[in-house]
């Protein structure tokens, strides 16, 4: 039988190295998706996690292949390295072939009989990382390397040999690493799967210690880094509404009991079509002005009369609830425009300037 009619049995050989995954990382080893992409808190087990799957491909049977680990610096890449290093010495000795300090490369007989390589590698020398074609591919703190190591060097490594990527990270914000996240969550990319975790998943840390730090920092800093959340306004749109869109007028006109509807992805508000109702500002942030309409008796209490020539008065409402700011629920969705546009829902001309008295109701802001 050849290494190519043999399977690995990733979760006995996990079994025999005495590695037990806890409820987070389990699904990021089971996924046999080309590239994973793992965005977690501190200390959730992301290097764990990674080191044990460089066994597993080092381990697994071919006539022969070829591993990286890639890192901002040899320091960094030598955490899942020397954890490899670590293991096999202890629990494979007998499969150890080669091993080079100087080169940080070691070399495995795998269980089909072939040579298995693996070598650390440091993103401080871009030109370093050019080569041979890779079989898998490890990158640690994917969020402190430059998005054109990625493209340029590392994902071409992978092309020819159809080899499979793990990058792990904690975020840092909306960029080429969340990026690559997004493509592996609801299907958008069959080669990819995502996953998140907060730190408190990993069993082994105390939870209340972790809480002590949210006390320390700010909300957006705790999520992204104990979170392992992106915070803040994502800068693609969304799938289904395609919102916040810069080509919205980013103002709606309601009648006083008119509903505001909202997307079912994104949460959004949302016209009759499902568009998206949210202008995005030029600096990036959402913005969206509702305004809606009261006339006689049916006036709320908090809604002062306007001057209008027939009294019916115009309230500027936040009514999306959605924070999109940190500032909580119901706070500002961005400055108010000075745009003029067809009301998505009543299709009257809107003008959000100050003064509001020429328009078709004859109201006023409030």
């Amino acid at each position: 039988m050849g290494s190519s009619d043999l399977r690995l049995d990733k979760a006995a050989l996990f079994d025999a190295l005495g590695y037990v995954p806890h409820a987070g990382q389990l699904p990021i080893h089971r996924s046999s998706a080309r590239f994973r992409v793992v965005s977690c808190g501190v200390r959730f087990g992301k290097t764990t996690a990674a080191a044990f799957e460089c066994i597993a491909e080092l381990m697994a049977p071919r006539e022969e292949s070829m591993g990286w680990v890639v890192a901002p610096t040899y320091d960094l890449s030598e955490r899942i390295y020397g954890r490899v290093l670590s293991v096999v010495r202890k629990r494979l000795p007998h499969r150890i072939k080669l091993v080079s300090e100087r080169d940080r490369r070691l070399v495995l007989v795998n269980v089909g009989g072939g040579v298995s390589e693996l070598r650390a590698k440091s993103a401080d020398n871009p030109d370093s990382l050019l080569g041979e074609g890779l079989d898998f591919l490890v990158v640690d703190e994917a969020t402190r390397l430059d998005e054109s190591v990625w493209h340029e060097r590392l994902a071409q490594r992978l092309l020819d040999k159809r080899g499979r990527a793990l990058l792990i990270s904690s975020p840092a914000g909306w960029d080429w690493f969340a990026r690559l996240h997004r493509r592996g969550l609801k299907g958008r990319d069959v080669e990819y799967a995502s996953f998140s975790g907060p730190s408190w998943a990993n069993p082994k840390l105390d939870r209340a210690l972790i809480e002590q730090e949210r006390a320390r920092m700010s909300a957006d800093a705790f999520s992204a880094l104990y979170g392992g959340e992106f915070v803040g306004e994502p800068p693609f749109p969304c799938d289904l509404c395609h919102g916040p869109d810069p080509q919205a007028t980013g103002v709606v006109l309601l009648n006083e009991d008119e509903p505001l509807a909202s997307c079912a992805e994104c949460g959004k508000p949302v016209d009759r079509s499902g568009r998206s109702l949210v202008r995005r500002e030029t600096n990036g942030l959402p913005s969206l002005e509702v305004i809606r309409l009261y006339v006689g008796d049916r006036v709320p209490e908090r809604v002062k009369p306007g001057a209008g020539k027939r009294g019916a008065p115009v309230r500027i409402e936040r009514e999306w609830k959605e924070d999109v700011h940190g500032g909580g629920a119901g706070a500002p969705l961005g400055p108010p425009g000075r745009r003029a546009g067809s009301c998505p829902t009543i299709g009257q001309l809107v003008d959000p300037s100050p003064a509001l008295t020429h328009n078709p109701a004859n109201a006023v802001r409030e």
